[in-house]
């Protein structure tokens, strides 16, 4: 039993077990036992909090003890995934949008991947950068079904 804990037990537990346990091996059994109790305990109650909140958000379901993954609603969550690739160009673009309110979370997210591409704001719905769009992007924006709230304009001097 004593091998099991140790083997369970992180750097950290052995050297508090040690100092705790006034140089019996005794009492650092027992200190390092309880430690790890502990950290099973809490890593089980987190694992079980996971679960049920991802079950609560219709992500994941149970059936016949067994888990159930919902695809749409994990392609959801990929949906406001951060585009990595930076347009680069000589050419200055205007990008304007109109997104409804009910559609927030997508307004966002546009948003927040214009400022990661370093494109200036002029108002909360024009933003002027460097272009052109990668063809990532302009896929994203038929996937969130936005395209006709989306308008992208070439600027010349």
């Amino acid at each position: 039993m004593y091998i099991d804990q140790k083997l369970e037990a992180s750097f950290s537990d052995l050297i508090i077990s040690h100092l705790l346990s006034c140089r019996s091996i005794k009492i650092q059994r027992q200190v390092l036992y309880e430690l790890v109790q502990k950290k099973k305990k809490k890593n089980r109650q987190v694992f079980l909090n996971n679960l049920h909140r991802l079950n609560k958000k219709g992500i994941i379901g149970f059936k016949d003890n067994n888990i159930l993954i919902n695809r749409k609603e994990v392609n959801k969550y990929f949906l406001f995934r951060n585009i990595k690739t930076k347009p680069t160009g000589d050419t200055q673009i205007l990008v304007l949008f109109d997104i409804p309110e009910k559609q927030r979370k997508i307004r966002n997210w546009l948003r927040l991947q214009l400022k990661l591409w370093d494109f200036k704001m002029i108002q909360q719905s024009a933003w002027v950068g460097d272009g052109p769009l990668p063809k990532e992007f302009v896929d994203h924006i038929k996937l969130l079904n936005i395209k006709n709230c989306v308008k992208v304009f070439k600027l010349s001097k």
